[in-house]
C-alpha cells in the first residue's frame, strides 16, 4: 500500500511542478529498485491528477461549457485555440507510436533532458511579463509544440508550456491557465490509452490510495507553482532540475 501512496505522491507533485514527472518516475525506479508501474496503475494515477486539474479549473471549465450556447463565442474561440495546441501532440504520437517504450525506459536520457527544463525555467524568469490574456493561434501552436516536445522524459510539460507562453508574450496568469487547460485532454488521453492496454491486476484499495494521493498532491503542487509564478521565482525549480540531472548522471 505504501508503494501506491508513494507513486501517487511522485505523480501528483511532479506532474504540475516544472520538474518532469517522467524523469522522476524513471530515476526513482532506478534508484529504489521499484518495478515499473502497471498500465492500470498508471491510468489511475493520471486520473488522480486529472481530477486535481478539474477541481482547480472548475470555473474555467464551466465557462468553456458555454461554447454550446449562442452567446458563447469567446468560449468557442478559446476551445479552438486549445485544439490548435493539441494538434502537435497528436502528430508526435503518430510519429513516435511504438517507439515511446524505448524512450521512456532510458533514465540517462531523462537526466540529460532535465538540463533543458532547467534552461527554460531560468530564461522564463528573466523575461518581462507580457500583457496578452487571450492567446492567439500562433501562441497556442507554439505552446502545443512545447507540449509535444515534453513527451521526452526529462522535459517538464508544465515548465515547457508555461515558459513558451511567457516567451510569446502571454501574461503569467494566462500562460498558467492555458498550459493546464491544455493538460486536461492530454491527461485524459494518457489515462484512456493506459486503460486500453492489458496490464497486470492491481489491488483496488491500492488504486484508490494512489489516485487519492495523486489528487491531493496535485492540488498542492498547482498551488505552489502558481505562487512561484506570481512571484517570478521559477529559478529554484530550474536549480532543482539542474541538480537532479547532475546527480542522475553520476549515479546511473
Amino acid at each position: 500500500m505504501l508503494r501506491y501512496v508513494f507513486l501517487g505522491l511522485v505523480q501528483g507533485l511532479t506532474e504540475f511542478l516544472p520538474v518532469s514527472s517522467s524523469a522522476h518516475i524513471l530515476l526513482v525506479q532506478k534508484w529504489l529498485g521499484l518495478e515499473e508501474p502497471g498500465t492500470l496503475l498508471v491510468a489511475f494515477l493520471h486520473l488522480g491528477t486529472l481530477l486535481a486539474l478539474a477541481a482547480w479549473f472548475c470555473r474555467d471549465l464551466l465557462w468553456l461549457s458555454q461554447a454550446l450556447r449562442p452567446q458563447g463565442r469567446p468560449a468557442r474561440a478559446y476551445l479552438l485555440r486549445l485544439a490548435v495546441g493539441l494538434f502537435p501532440l497528436f502528430l508526435a504520437y503518430l510519429v513516435l507510436r511504438g517507439k515511446l517504450g524505448q524512450v521512456f525506459s532510458n533514465p540517462r536520457l531523462a537526466a540529460c533532458l532535465l538540463f533543458v527544463t532547467a534552461g527554460l525555467l531560468f530564461l522564463a524568469d528573466r523575461v518581462r511579463q507580457g500583457s496578452v490574456r487571450f492567446p492567439t493561434y500562433l501562441q497556442a501552436g507554439a505552446i502545443g509544440l512545447a507540449q509535444a516536445l515534453a513527451v521526452l522524459p526529462g522535459i517538464s510539460r508544465a515548465g515547457a508550456t508555461v515558459a513558451t507562453g511567457i516567451f510569446f508574450g502571454l501574461a503569467y496568469e494566462e500562460a498558467f491557465r492555458f498550459s493546464f487547460l491544455l493538460g486536461i485532454p492530454t491527461l485524459l488521453g494518457a489515462a484512456i490509452f493506459a486503460l486500453l492496454e492489458r496490464g497486470s491486476p492491481e489491488s483496488w484499495l491500492g488504486l484508490l490510495l494512489g489516485t487519492s494521493s495523486a489528487f491531493l498532491s496535485g492540488v498542492v503542487s498547482l498551488s505552489v507553482f502558481r505562487l512561484a509564478l506570481s512571484r517570478r521565482k521559477l529559478w529554484p525549480f530550474g536549480l532543482y532540475c539542474l541538480l537532479l540531472g547532475t546527480v542522475g548522471l553520476i549515479l546511473i
